[in-house]
């Protein structure tokens, strides 16, 4: 990497960061303090990007366990995060009630990458156009991990 960056206090954990087109939300959590989520917006600011703090559901270990952006204009969410208004001017596609867990979708240019255990949720998802693929996760959310913190993406040069 040309450029890496560190935060000069705090904590932030990338599971707590979610990268949307006209801001990055940075959700507090057991790994993410006030502190770090400031750090981190100040450096945002450097790259031109404007970041919103927002309160994590107690219950969750990251805010992206809790949602995942879908597209430019939609975001999948429990409904503890749908209510919540930090998606005001997206669309919000609700998770199914048992089926939180599930929320956490990783998207890989036009597919939508799913837990297998969550039909429901790839149903609702299929109806934005989007090539589901449904994968087994039972082995990562053993240890709360989902698709979007067990990958790393690269974008072509």
């Amino acid at each position: 990497f040309g450029q890496v960056l560190a935060l000069d206090e705090g904590h932030a954990d990338g599971g707590d960061v979610l990268a949307m087109p006209d801001r990055v939300l940075i959700g507090l959590s057991a790994r993410t303090d006030r502190i770090g989520a400031a750090a981190l917006a100040r450096l945002l600011v450097r790259f031109g990007l404007h970041a919103q703090v927002v309160e994590t559901p107690s219950e969750v270990l990251h805010l992206k366990t809790a949602c995942s952006l879908i597209d430019e204009e939609t975001v999948l969410a429990t409904r503890a995060l749908a209510q919540s208004g930090i998606f005001s001017g997206y669309r919000v596609i609700e998770v199914p009630e048992g089926d939180e867990a599930g929320a956490n979708v990783l998207r890989a240019n036009e597919h939508l990458l799913v837990g297998a255990a969550y039909p429901a949720i790839a149903d609702l998802l299929s109806q934005c156009g989007a090539h589901i693929v449904l994968l087994e996760n039972r082995e990562i959310a053993k240890i709360d991990a989902g698709f979007t913190c067990m990958s790393l993406r690269w974008r072509a040069a």
